[in-house]
């Protein structure tokens, strides 16, 4: 029987407190498998290019493959959530301009 099919992440889904998150070998290659129309094995330059629009269109900031230490092939995706809305309250003084960032 067929395993489950693997959802693409969405920066939705992660808490703004962690704003990169990581997307393990297997997961990247099962997403390439299931997805792309091709298949392959290690993260090649065909899964790069694909993953990285992929993760661009469904709103990720930016993305870095990682090489795992000791054999030197790909561990997997870091991706990073896009800047998130900062509320700011101003305080203008004579001399000082002071900019504070505020939690929600």
């Amino acid at each position: 029987m067929p395993g489950k099919k693997l959802k693409f992440p969405i920066p939705s889904s992660v808490k703004p407190d962690n704003p990169a998150v990581l997307c393990t070998a297997d997961r990247v290659l099962g997403l390439y498998n299931e997805n792309s129309g091709d298949s392959a094995q290690r993260i090649a330059k065909k899964v790069r290019t694909w993953f990285a629009a992929e993760a661009a269109r469904r709103g990720w900031a930016g993305v870095h493959f990682l090489p795992e230490i000791q054999s030197s092939h790909g561990a997997g995706c870091v991706l990073w959530l896009p800047p998130q809305r900062i509320n700011i309250s101003v305080q203008i003084t004579n001399q000082v301009l002071v900019l504070n960032a505020q939690s929600e």
